[in-house]
């Protein structure tokens, strides 16, 4: 899901609604909201936020996220997609795609996975278009594609 681009304020940054604590472990199939949230500790699942993110150095979380701005400090297994700007500081490692209209990567962050970076690409349409593409890459058989795509 896609929301409205809003710039992030200090504040937001620095008073989130939400803080998952170091030492914490959470795991749901879906965390969404409006509002910004700062994890600390471990997350297991998707998090899907009109918001602002921050991912402190001992944080990791495990699973796709959707926000409007990430900042990374820590670990993210799964792929991230925002729609403002993507911050990977130093010590941010990253396995997973990255999908953003801007992009911040500070010397030192790691991330082993496709970048696509632009306003003008970032849009549902992409998303498809880019599962499609790696499902196509996938395959041995460029018959099946040609007979799925005449199928639609």
């Amino acid at each position: 899901m896609f929301f409205k681009k809003t710039p992030v304020t200090a504040a937001e940054l620095d008073s989130p609604s939400t803080v998952i604590g170091k030492g914490v472990y959470l795991e749901s199939a879906c965390m969404s909201g409006q509002e910004s949230i700062r994890i600390e500790g471990m997350y297991k699942g998707l998090i899907d936020i009109e918001g602002s993110l921050v991912l402190g150095e001992t944080g990791s979380i495990t699973g796709d996220v959707v926000a409007n701005y990430f900042l990374v400090a820590g670990e993210v297994n799964g792929n991230i997609q925002c729609t403002t700007q993507l911050h990977l500081v130093s010590t941010a490692r990253v396995l997973g795609d990255v999908q953003a209209p801007s992009l911040i990567a500070d010397e030192g962050s790691q991330v082993s996975g496709r970048f696509i970076i632009g306003a003008d690409r970032l849009s549902q349409g992409t998303l498809r278009n880019s599962e499609e593409i790696l499902r196509i890459q996938n395959m041995g058989d460029a018959k099946e594609v040609i007979n799925d795509f005449e199928g639609i």
